[in-house]
Order: C-alpha cells, then structure tokens, then sequence
C-alpha cells in the first residue's frame, strides 16, 4: 500500500453514473406513482401517451446529464500535510468538506442492490458529533474501498495514539499480520424464518392498514365522478362492520400479511448476517439488499440493550442493540441491531465489550408505588369519558359498554401491575443496568464512567412523598426511571465520582 495513496484528487468509478442516474431518476419519478395508477385505470388518448412519454424521456435526458456532471464535480483525497481528508462535490453549488483524521469514528462499506450488480461499494465516514454520515462516497471498486478504508483507519489511529497515550486497539488496525478470529456466529435460514415470525408484527400490520387506506382513498376520489353508475354494485356488496364473520376473516388474512411482511423485511435486513469476534474488534456483517460492514471497538460503545420475548426466549433468541458516540439523543439513531444471539453469544459479545464485572455493589432500586396508583388512573380515565358520553348520547347497549369495558379491564390493569413490577435500576460497581417490559423484555446497560450527566426532575406531585424522576445521559442515548425516593441519592453520587476519577476514554 502506498503511504501517498489517495493524495491527489480523483473521481468514483465511472461506473457511478449510472447509481447517480438511477438513484436521481427513482427519487423524481416516484412521487408519480399516483399518476402512474391513473394511467392504468383509465384509458388516455394516444396524443396524452405520447406526451407522457417524450416527457419521461426528456427527464431522463436531463437527469443522465445531471448525474455525469455530478460525477466529473465530485471530488476527493488525502491531504497528508494537513492530516485531512478532503471532498469536494455539487453540481449548481460546491460544497468542500475537510474531516482531520483524529475526528473520523469510523469508516465502514454498505453495497446496495444496484451496487452489487455494478460492483461497486459506498465508503461511509462517520465522525464525532455528527446526525447522519459526514461522508458517502458511493461508487468506489473494491480494491480503492479498502485501501482507502485502511489508510484512513491507520490515519486515525496514528492521529489519536499520540493525544490520549490510550494502550487500545482501534477498529480496524494496520498490523502485518491478519485478524485472530476467536469465533463466529451466523444466521442460518431457519433462524431468519423464526426471527420473523416472532418479532413485533405490529409494525408490519400497521403498514399494511395505511396501504390499504392509501389505495382505498386513491380508487374512491377516483371512482367519485362514476358514482351513479356503480350505485347498483354498490347495494350488492356486503358491509364489514355489519358482520362479525366478515370481520375476523379480514383480521386474520391482514395478520397473515403483516407477518409475511415481517419475515421478509427480516430476511431483507439480515441476511448472511455474520459476527466475528478478534481480538481486536467485533466484526458485523449482515443484508441483502443493503450489505453493511461494522468493525466495533468497546471504546466506541455507549450503551447496550437485550431484547426478546417469551416466543424468542423459547427459540433461545435474543436480540443486541448497540448505540455507539452520536449527538443524536435517541437510541434508535445510532443503533446497531444485532439479532437471532443465542443466550450464551449474548454473554461473549458483553465479555467482549465490558470485559470481567465486578460484582462488589448490587443494589437494586424499585419506582415508588405512588407510579402504579397513577397508571391504574390513568387507565380508568377512558372508562369514565365513555360512560358519561353513553350516560349523554347513547351511542350502544349498556350491556354491550359493560362488557367491553371488562374485557379492557381485564386487559390494561395486569398489563399495568406487571409493567410496573418489572421495572428495576441496578447499580454495580461499574455498571448501570436498567431492566423493563411485559411481553418484550429489556435489559439497557452501560457503563458508569461513560455517563455524560444526571438529570434529577420533581414534578409537583412528587413533591408531597419526595419522589424524583432520573435521566442518564450518555453519548449513545438516554436511560430514564421515574419516581424514585431518596436513598438513590448515594448511587448517583457514586455514579458521579467513577465518572470523575476515571481516566478512561469513551471515543
């Protein structure tokens, strides 16, 4: 590897035209898609048709031209001198973007579809601070992609030893010989298949509802001016919300979807997924669609969460969510998702991670019962607003309110108890540990003296039993627990003296 590598300007492969061109002409045209169906209903003249087709192709004539000179405008190197790495790219606006080597947090690849067809990798930098990747550069060959990869993670390296003297190993280190891999998990078919048929298919039955409302409303504008003539067909459809049938075999064949849906948003997203361990570094590699490589350091950790439930707890199925340094104050920005981790695998990429816990102080906190009291009213308010309205305008049967308002009972009130008696804070010796959930269960940790700040809140209804409500603030995100009592007053302070004599590094 040449040490001047990189050192004068140069562009991505030609070959990024056409992922410029194509990714251009996507974002453009899928905002017509509403056009497109209309199309297809209705039956334009040949005069419209050609009118609509000398505009598509006069948009990609002027999208081809953009993206070549996209292409020729975007520029990148290494500036040695300097300790930079430097882009230049836009087309009717130029923006320079300079990135100090001691700045860079990571560089990782990401192949799309289209980039797998054309052969060609994104370069991701990330740096400290910032909200989304401060560098993309999205048609490089494979052989540029890690040279670049590795000058710029030795450059780092080289420019963050000297200022913090940390004995560390970075992510990606330039030693002579290969990586020891110590060793390695995969996702197998069958794994992918039982992730996805027990993960939260809400999400997915949520987004087949919205495209169903989507097309309903689109075909119902549509047919408003044919309305008379469909009256009669109308008449002769049956009404859902009058049969119960009707209603169940419509939920059933929705969940059927949403879980169809899931399974292949799963297989999609991880893929080939791939977990290395070395000495060094854990290594991630996962996705069809989109593959993604991740070298992660313990350094860079901020923050760890396990889920599962109790169908993955059955499969012996649990899931890592690692949250590296981001200003982002969401777990969900900066979050690395590592699923289908056997129990045992969970506890090597924690020994990886944290190392040996020492297990001097456990005290475990619980929320006051004040919290419980306030969740029960807090259930029963719908019950109240209901009956008055029925006691006002009677809008059903009380027989058929009562019932319904049992089963909501029966429903909310143990949710809410077993919600709370869930709830745990535990503080160890270096360690804080946050522990949640009924059906899906989290367990978030991290370690003390990465914890940026302590937020103590006392609303004025805690103010009578002296409760507070907490947040830890950490780079990767924030961990909160409410209505706590005094005596968690000692452990904060002991949480803010490991924060203060630790000479530690967390970046």
């Amino acid at each position: 590897m040449s040490p001047e590598a990189f050192s004068l300007p140069q562009r991505q492969s030609i070959k990024g035209v056409v992922l410029i061109f194509l990714t251009t002409l996507y974002r453009f045209l899928r905002g017509f898609w509403v056009l497109g169906v209309y199309f297809l209903l209705s039956n334009p003249s040949s005069t419209t048709v050609l009118y609509v087709v000398l505009g598509i192709i006069a948009v990609a004539v002027l999208t081809l031209g953009y993206s070549w000179f996209y292409y020729r405008r975007f520029l990148f190197h290494i500036d040695y001198q300097r300790d930079e790495f430097v882009l230049q790219k836009g087309v009717f606006s130029t923006e320079d973007i300079s990135i100090s080597f001691d700045k860079i947090q990571q560089v990782h690849l990401k192949r799309s579809l289209v980039q797998r067809l054309i052969n060609v990798y994104s370069v991701i930098i990330e740096t400290a601070g910032s909200k989304e990747d401060e560098v993309s550069i999205k048609a490089v060959s494979r052989e540029k992609a890690r040279e670049l990869t590795d000058i710029l993670m030795k450059a780092k390296k080289d420019a963050v030893e000297p200022v913090f003297n940390d004995l560390e190993v970075e992510e990606r280190p330039e030693d002579a010989k290969p990586k020891t891999k110590l060793w390695t998990h995969k996702l197998d078919i069958l794994t992918l298949l039982k992730i996805g048929i027990s993960s939260n298919y809400g999400r997915g039955f949520a987004l087949v509802l919205a495209f169903f409302a989507t097309i309903y409303n689109e075909l119902n504008t549509f047919f408003k001016d044919y309305e008379e003539e469909f009256s009669e067909y109308y008449d002769q459809v049956p009404d859902f919300t009058q049969s119960f049938s009707l209603m169940i075999i419509l939920f059933g064949i929705l969940l059927i979807i949403s879980i169809l849906i899931t399974v292949l948003e799963v297989f999609i997203k991880y893929f080939g997924l791939k977990l290395v361990q070395t000495r060094e570094s854990l290594d991630l590699e996962m996705g069809l669609k989109t593959n993604t490589r991740v070298s992660l350091q313990p350094r860079r950790v901020q923050l760890m969460q396990v889920v599962t439930n109790p169908i993955q707890k059955a499969f012996n199925l649990y899931e890592a969510r690692i949250a590296l340094a981001s200003s982002e104050n969401v777990l969900q920005k900066k979050k690395i998702k590592i699923p289908g981790l056997a129990r045992d695998t969970v506890g090597r990429v924690k020994s990886f991670l944290y190392g040996a816990r020492e297990t001097g102080l456990e005290k475990v906190i619980r929320p006051h019962r004040l919290m419980l009291l306030r969740r029960i009213f807090i259930v029963l308010i719908p019950v109240g607003i209901s009956y008055l309205i029925l006691w006002w305008f009677p809008y059903t049967t009380q027989g058929f309110w009562v019932s319904m308002a049992v089963l909501y009972l029966l429903l909310a009130l143990p949710y809410q108890i077993l919600r709370y008696k869930s709830l745990k804070l535990i503080f160890e010796d270096d360690f804080l540990i946050k522990k949640q959930g009924v059906w899906t269960s989290r367990e978030e940790v991290f370690e003390a003296f990465k914890m940026q700040a302590v937020t103590v809140k006392q609303p004025f209804w805690y103010k009578r039993r002296n409760l507070y409500n907490l947040v830890f603030h950490t780079a990767g995100g924030d961990v909160t627990f409410k209505a706590v009592n005094r005596e968690v007053i000692p452990y904060i302070n002991y949480l803010l003296y490991k924060v203060e004599s630790s000479d530690r590094k967390w970046m």
